[in-house]
């Protein structure tokens, strides 16, 4: 998920044609369906003003179809930033290169850089976010439509950019299918587990989860 971030600026830069099976329209297509994840989640978030609402959607949306659930808490952090945290820049750039010489910062610019700043600081302090590693989790986020009393019914983990490799487990979700993993998975614990002092001693030990037990979390 990572590499230089592409827009549909940079890409319609390149005079020439564009061949319908290029590089060029494959990147063109990836563009527009980011576009319309985004006006996607605009949409949710006309409807709603619970900020919580927003970034849940917003998240959810931007996760690729084709993928149940992210591998483990590196993935994770891929995601979030190459994804979430960027998900301004474009709109950022082309208010950046529409402004003439000379000029002031338009509003909207100033708002952006305002957000694009607080969320990268929140981020590196420690940012809410869905258990995308739980499939799921991912497959609950996926179906709701937006309402604020469901969400207790999702499973919730605090990262950090500060500290990439931990994590910590907020709030495991009220939903059902959920709580039976999480009563299944515990029983499969307490059948394996050998030596519960010290499995408790660890978990006191640090306010986050270990990036080991990140993925079986859920």
């Amino acid at each position: 998920m990572g590499g230089k971030k592409i827009s549909e600026r940079s890409i319609k830069k390149k005079s020439g044609p564009t061949h319908p099976y290029s590089r060029r329209a494959t990147q063109l297509a990836r563009v527009a369906h980011r576009k319309d994840k985004l006006n996607q989640a605009k949409s949710v978030r006309s409807r709603s003003s619970n900020a919580k609402v927003d970034r849940l959607s917003t998240l959810i949306l931007m996760l690729p179809d084709d993928i149940d659930a992210l591998p483990d808490l590196a993935a994770v952090h891929a995601f979030v930033k190459d994804n979430f945290l960027t998900r301004h820049h474009d709109e950022l750039e082309e208010l950046r290169a529409d402004r003439r010489p000379g000029r002031p910062p338009h509003k909207r610019e100033v708002e952006l850089k305002e957000v694009i700043a607080k969320e990268l600081q929140e981020y590196n302090e420690g940012l809410e976010i869905p258990d995308f590693t739980n499939a799921t989790n991912v497959k609950l986020l996926r179906e709701w439509q937006g309402d604020p009393q469901a969400l207790p019914l999702f499973r919730m983990v605090r990262i950090s950019g500060n500290d990439p490799d931990q994590c910590k487990l907020m709030h495991t979700g009220t939903h059902k299918l959920l709580t039976l993993e999480l009563e299944q998975q515990q029983k499969s614990n307490a059948e394996t587990e050998m030596d519960t002092t010290d499995i408790a001693a660890d978990a006191n030990a640090s306010e986050f989860q270990r990036v080991g037990e990140f993925a079986q979390m859920g």
